[in-house]
């Protein structure tokens, strides 16, 4: 019984998961970790708030996210999505990814103008704070 309720609930909250960026460009073999499941990724379609986006050799991916923040991707990336809320008229901001290697463009949307402290950008050994601004990251 407790299987069938841990179950449902893990595919309802995978169901009523929100978009939270949009695939604008794409080179290659890219993929996105939902659960346990891999999906590969082409121009157009939605990244949702816990995706790992997955990039292979020779390929690259751009992201925008809702507020307009742009990330891009390089080869042999990988970026988990874990925390993202954007909504202006309650004065909620949240804005937390972890880079785990690759490489990475960033270029900070209305979140990180509206509330600079909301946005986390993590790497293995530290976060980098946002403060409305462009950076490019390289972890190995």
């Amino acid at each position: 019984m407790f299987r069938i309720l841990f179950v449902l609930l893990f595919t309802l909250s995978y169901l009523f998961s929100a978009d939270v960026a949009i695939v604008k460009n794409i080179s290659g073999d890219v993929f996105a970790k939902k659960q346990d499941q891999m999906q590969k990724l082409s121009v157009g379609q939605k990244i949702q708030e816990h995706d790992v986006i997955i990039t292979k050799d020779n390929s690259s991916i751009g992201m925008i996210f809702e507020d307009g923040t742009i990330i891009s991707l390089g080869k042999n990336s990988i970026l988990s999505i874990d925390k993202y809320l954007f909504r202006p008229s309650q004065d909620e901001f949240l804005f937390d990814v972890n880079m785990k290697k690759g490489l990475a463009t960033y270029e900070s949307g209305k979140l990180g103008k509206l509330s600079p402290e909301s946005v986390k950008f993590r790497i293995p050994e530290g976060v980098i704070g946002i403060r409305g601004t462009k950076f490019y990251v390289e972890v190995k």
